[in-house]
């Protein structure tokens, strides 16, 4: 993505200037030793037919030129009808892995013609070698139809229109109820498919029957499964 270039070319721009110059600092950046602070920074670039773009009210360069502080950015990708958005109370870009770390309510929004999705968490990393998103903390996602809380998540290719998301240790919620509808060591969630791909330990509920399994795939819109390995159903109604 042209962004990590143009937050690399930033340090190329800051070079001439002194290291001692004093800046002051804000609250997420306290105790940060900082060499410049840019306010109201905007950046956008088009690369086949996807819209990249970066929008924040402040941003802070350590004096080594390898580290930038983001103060609440608002991050997006655009692809036909297909939109995604970063939110977060503050962002770091290292220059030496190549990583942005977005941290403090941090939100992504998936939108599209047929699912709007929301994802909350405390951390997150964007990883833009491998197109790859990742969360160590605790998750809540939300859908249409269903909601998932997890211990982990991945996005892979998080910039096209192709997402696999994958939940660790994930816990399937009805958005209505809030009630547990069933479970995973994995989930696997394709947005292109929208079936849940639920692999160890995998449990499916409902009022009458619990289906237990070494694998599940679930359809959440129509709330069925379409194939199960290993299983063992249990009725509830005994």
């Amino acid at each position: 993505m042209k962004l990590f270039l143009f937050l690399i070319n930033l340090s190329l721009v800051f070079l001439p200037l002194s290291s001692g110059q004093e800046i002051p600092e804000t609250a997420n950046q306290a105790g940060i030793e900082t060499q410049l602070k840019i306010d109201k920074i905007r950046y956008s670039s088009n690369e086949n037919k996807i819209k990249t773009e970066l929008t924040a009210p402040q941003l802070n360069v350590d004096p080594d030129l390898e580290k930038f502080y983001i103060l609440d950015p608002s991050f997006s990708i655009t692809e036909e009808n297909d939109y995604k958005t970063i939110n977060a109370s503050a962002a770091s870009f290292n220059k030496k892995n190549n990583l942005i770390v977005f941290e403090d309510n941090v939100q992504i929004k998936i939108s599209s013609n047929s699912q709007s999705l929301l994802l909350n968490t405390t951390k997150l990393i964007l990883n833009k070698d491998d197109d790859l998103v990742t969360a160590k903390t605790n998750t809540y996602f939300k859908s249409n139809n269903f909601n998932i809380n997890s211990r982990e998540l991945i996005i892979r290719d998080f910039s096209t229109d192709q997402n696999q998301i994958v939940f660790v240790d994930g816990k399937i919620i009805n958005p209505d109820t809030s009630e547990k509808l069933g479970s995973a060591s994995k989930i696997n969630y394709s947005l292109d498919s929208g079936i849940l791909v639920m692999k160890g330990l995998a449990v499916i509920k409902n009022k009458t029957v619990s289906v237990y399994a070494d694998e599940i795939h679930y359809d959440p819109d129509n709330k069925k499964i379409i194939k199960s390995v290993n299983s063992t159903i249990i009725n509830n109604s005994q």
